[in-house]
């Protein structure tokens, strides 16, 4: 498999509207993480699913929202 395999899996997958959707029910912190990290590129103000994530680790103490630069 070639090294950028997952770079361009993450880019088809990006491309797709139902990967930024907002989830059904909420995110345990871990998988918080992994969504940031995942949607690195997305704003949360455009991106449900990030948006998401954020309000999870928010609640949870491990980020603290900027105000002035949103994700």
């Amino acid at each position: 498999m070639p090294d950028n395999a997952l770079a361009i899996h993450q880019l088809a997958t990006m491309t797709q509207p139902e990967t930024h959707r907002a989830p059904a029910s909420p995110f345990t912190v871990d998988r918080a993480h992994g969504v940031m990290q995942f949607h690195i590129a997305c704003r949360a103000k455009k991106c449900p699913r990030k948006a998401a994530a954020l309000r999870t680790l928010a609640e949870a103490g491990r980020v603290v929202p900027p105000t002035s630069k949103p994700r």
